[in-house]
């Protein structure tokens, strides 16, 4: 199925978690912000939110410098 990261089209094994799907990008346990159709989703939710085909997703991840 496609779905849209980040603005690129991006094709997937269907069904996925959103944590699993940022298991597939090695974003797992990383601190990140994910906006899911326009609407951020609570980390807490990741794991029972899953992907269909047309969702558009923007994910923001944190790296620390000085």
């Amino acid at each position: 199925m496609e779905i849209s990261v980040n603005g690129k089209t991006q094709t997937i094994e269907a069904p996925l978690t959103v944590a699993q799907f940022l298991e597939t990008l090695g974003l797992a346990g990383r601190r990140v912000a994910l906006e899911l159709n326009r609407e951020i989703v609570p980390r807490n939710s990741y794991d029972s939110v899953r992907l269909k085909t047309g969702d558009s997703l923007e994910i923001i991840h944190f790296v620390g410098g000085g």
